[in-house]
């Protein structure tokens, strides 16, 4: 059988509805019992009061003057005549000897087993519904010399009782089912205004794709829930088109960066066959081509690097480190790349730190922040590595006096592919240097931070944890 799923906003409402009516529902019962039982007990609290007063004047009167007139009796005895009652006496044996009824209808004999009880000395309560109207009923025993020796009844009309109670039952059958039916059609449309945002989330859902990533959410000044709900997808939005735009530019410089070696290669290919050369023409051919083809190996090497970078494949072999030895052989290896280029490479200041990391990957991220150094000065310039220890990091210094970084280009520098000085792409490697060294520093929770200004040189600061 499918499962039916109704909509937030019905649910919602159908939930609210059916707490709602078991409030009123409970609410109301109470109060119907509630009311019903008070007016009950005032009745019986009158009918007992008449009953008690006409027992009293009998016993103070020992009957003499009872049975004459009864009615003007009661009049003495209760200042008036009472309205709507029925009050007869009895004696030991059950036998009426006086009787005043201001009810129409027949008058119903006691039962036998209310005359037993009051023979006994029991007040007895009860209602009779065999007459019209139903009377609510006092039996009231007159005890003289410890002995019963008569019984007073009093009786009054249950008519306006039950008018009453039949009114208000009415009134709570009209106003609960109404009440209920006005709060679930108010609490919809609110709970359909409430989840409005909701809905305009889910149609600007449907819209986004890859190529339409400019669509936004209307927040309209909203500060609940659904308003952070509506902020959040924004937020989410946005970085969604940021990534995709990094996507894209990545591929656009990745098919740019594989495609001028293959040109290469395949234009040096057909130059080569288009007639016969001497050996030496063909080994400068291979050997230009080799040199393409390290260009590209090196290119997707590095790209292999940083996609299991992003996956989060790569484990470090976490070792101690001594930075000091470290830097030392970074700078002895690239002394060869700074010579040819008349730089001067020099290390000092460093203190001897000792660090948990991984020693190749550490040592490639040295490599490339120096190389990048080297790359970037000016003949005659000068490029100095230190390093000292604050608040248990370890900070590295790389300072040069070369070309320097723009202020647009400095956020971007440790993109993929990206070149400040884009006159010198082919001269400067495959653009990948920076990100792969920004990527160790963090493995190790670290991080890399540049300064820079141009023609004026930069400096990149490391921070390892010690």
């Amino acid at each position: 059988m499918k499962k039916v799923n109704l909509p937030i906003k019905w649910r919602l409402t159908i939930w609210y509805g059916a707490v709602l009516s078991l409030i009123l529902v409970g609410f109301a019962s109470g109060i119907f019992i509630y009311f019903k039982n008070s007016l009950q007990e005032s009745i019986d609290t009158k009918i007992r009061s008449i009953g008690e007063v006409l027992s009293s004047s009998m016993t103070d009167s020992h009957n003499t003057s009872v049975f004459g007139n009864f009615e003007r009796y009661l009049e003495n005895v209760l200042g008036k005549k009472p309205k709507g009652k029925f009050i007869q006496i009895m004696d030991s044996s059950g036998r009426i000897g006086a009787k005043m009824s201001d009810i129409e209808g027949e008058a119903l004999p006691t039962s036998f087993s209310t005359l037993e009880k009051a023979m006994r000395g029991e007040v007895v309560y009860e209602t009779t519904d065999r007459t019209k109207p139903r009377l609510r009923m006092i039996t009231i025993p007159i005890i003289e010399n410890k002995k019963v020796t008569s019984v007073v009844q009093v009786g009054t009309s249950l008519e306006e009782f039950d008018e009453t109670i039949k009114k208000l039952l009415l009134i709570m059958i009209i106003s609960i089912p109404s009440s209920i039916c006005v709060t679930i059609v108010v609490g919809y449309f609110m709970a359909k205004k409430a989840l409005r945002p909701v809905d305009q989330i889910r149609r600007a859902a449907v819209k986004i794709s890859s190529s339409n990533l400019d669509e936004r959410i209307d927040v309209s000044g909203r500060r609940d829930e659904l308003g952070r709900l509506a902020e959040t997808f924004n937020a989410m939005i946005d970085r969604l088109k940021d990534t995709f735009q990094r996507i894209n530019q990545f591929s656009i410089d990745v098919s740019h960066e594989l495609k001028t070696p293959l040109t290469i290669l395949k234009g040096e290919t057909e130059v080569a066959l288009r007639k016969e050369r001497e050996k030496q023409d063909y080994q400068v051919l291979l050997k230009s081509n080799l040199e393409e083809i390290d260009r590209m190996s090196c290119i997707i090497d590095d790209l292999l690097l940083l996609s299991k970078a992003d996956t989060r494949k790569i484990k470090l072999d976490v070792e101690e480190v001594s930075l000091r030895d470290l830097i030392l052989d970074v700078c002895m290896d690239m002394k060869v790349v700074a010579d040819k280029k008349n730089v001067e490479l020099e290390a000092n200041e460093l203190e001897d730190i000792r660090l948990k990391g991984d020693e190749l990957k550490l040592r490639r991220m040295l490599l490339n922040i120096v190389e990048n150094a080297i790359k970037y000065s000016h003949a005659g310039g000068r490029v100095r590595v230190s390093s000292h220890a604050n608040n248990g990091y370890a900070i590295i210094y790389v300072k040069d006096n070369g070309i320097g970084i723009s202020e647009m280009d400095i956020k971007y520098i440790f993109d993929r592919f990206y070149r400040a000085d884009r006159s010198r792409k082919r001269a400067s490697g495959s653009g990948l240097g920076l990100s792969i060294s920004r990527w160790i520093a963090e493995a190790h929770q670290g991080g890399i931070e540049v300064e820079s200004q141009p023609a004026q040189g930069s400096m990149f600061t490391i921070k390892l944890p010690i």
